[in-house]
C-alpha cells in the first residue's frame, strides 16, 4: 500500500515526519535550509484567492 508523503492545501504543505526527517539527515542536519526549501515550494504552489 502507498503512503502519502505530501499534501497540498491551499496556502499549507502538509509533509510526512519521516519525510521531512530525511532531509534535514540528508541536508546534513541543516533544519534552516530544509525550511526554506519547503517555504519555497510553498510559494511556489500557492493560488490567489478570492
Amino acid at each position: 500500500m502507498s503512503k502519502t508523503k505530501l499534501i497540498v492545501k491551499d496556502n499549507q504543505v502538509l509533509v510526512d515526519a519521516d519525510v521531512l526527517f530525511e532531509q534535514i539527515e540528508e541536508a546534513g542536519g541543516d533544519w534552516k535550509r530544509v525550511r526554506n526549501s519547503y517555504q519555497q515550494l510553498k510559494e511556489s504552489l500557492q493560488t490567489e484567492q478570492d
